[in-house]
């Protein structure tokens, strides 16, 4: 089969294509997936640069050479013998949380808890901007923060980072559930995310969101100090300082304590440091927040993707063999919504 693979950590220009390597041996609870799209993650690009190695490499057979990628859309070949909700030329989506099945390929096997099938009012590039982003608000909301969808009506959201693929999907969602939305984003984008539902959108060229927000119940942090100097501070600024009120990062240092640490050191490490945080901004709850697989979610999205309550938002939609320029135009941190791949050499 094809894929775009790289042999090492490095930059973009780390991917080649590889027309040489064997289909994806099949395991009993796996569906063979043709895939016809697949799109880019700001995670991608970490570990393509070697972020999270200590844990990654132990989920593969062979480090290199490595086919990154998560989402997807494509047909079903072939199904495992523990497979019964999926046949053979089903079309279908999702989202792989396995580092050895890499979506930048012709072909991925995938654990069915990780599939479903794809609606049919979205075109194959189009369901493959979605799951990633989805998910990871989910899992960030039900499964970390612990927070029912049923309780967060009339909530005030704070989303900061709205334009990218989690923020766009981010604040649809939370508009579905009831929520009062404010984000940020640069001057270009404020129209966007007041059309997906945001009531109060910052343009961060020209406003700081600490002067013009206070009062919110919920902050969902997409960017961290990687834009922000003390994010976590700033950001609880604008919370109702009670036990209700919780702030939700997906920047944190987890992965990078484990990378430099080791898992023997570096998991007690963190829990530490996630301990002292805690404590440090009490009685506002704060969470760190890790992609997790969700059937249930990716049903969820199934749903409100058919009935278009979550819109796919595509910035653009490259090759699979100019994967380098789709990495290169995600790593900018300007774009409006999602960077797809259409997965057809």
């Amino acid at each position: 089969m094809y894929s775009s693979v790289i042999r090492d950590y490095g930059d973009e220009s780390s991917f080649e294509i590889d027309e040489t390597l064997p289909l994806p041996e099949l395991k009993s609870n796996q569906v063979l997936v043709k895939i016809s799209a697949s799109s880019i993650n700001p995670i991608d690009l970490m570990k393509r640069e070697g972020y999270g190695r200590s844990i990654f490499e132990k989920q593969r057979r062979n480090n290199f050479p490595w086919i990154l990628g998560s989402d997807f859309s494509g047909h079903v070949v072939s199904v495992g013998q523990k497979v019964t909700r999926f046949k053979e030329g089903d079309e279908v989506w999702g989202c792989t949380s396995k580092a050895s099945s890499g979506t930048y390929a012709e072909y991925a096997a995938i654990d069915q808890e990780e599939v479903n099938i794809k609606p049919k009012n979205l075109t194959f590039e189009e369901a493959a901007s979605l799951p990633y982003v989805f998910l990871t608000t989910w899992s960030a909301i039900v499964r970390w923060a612990g927070l029912r969808p049923q309780d967060l009506n009339e909530r005030k959201v704070f989303i900061q980072g709205g334009a990218g693929g989690v923020g766009t999907a981010a604040i649809q969602l939370f508009n579905h559930w009831g929520c009062e939305v404010s984000s940020t984003c640069s001057g270009n984008n404020v129209d966007l995310l007041q059309s997906l539902g945001a009531k109060k959108v910052i343009n961060y060229e020209s406003e700081l969101f600490q002067e013009a927000l206070d009062g919110h119940d919920i902050v969902y942090d997409l960017l961290g100090d990687s834009v922000l100097d003390d994010s976590i501070e700033e950001c609880c600024k604008i919370l109702k300082n009670n036990s209700s009120s919780h702030y939700i990062t997906l920047t944190h240092p987890l992965m990078n304590t484990l990378d430099s640490k080791g898992l023997l050191l570096g998991a007690p490490h963190a829990f530490f440091l996630r301990q002292k945080i805690k404590s440090a901004y009490r009685p506002i709850n704060v969470h760190w927040s890790i992609y997790r697989p969700s059937l249930s979610g990716l049903q969820e999205l199934t749903h409100l993707a058919e009935k278009e309550i979550i819109k796919p938002i595509i910035d653009s939609i490259y090759s699979l063999s100019d994967i380098s320029e789709a990495h290169k135009k995600v790593a900018t941190g300007h774009g409006s919504g999602k960077v797809v791949i259409n997965n057809i050499l």
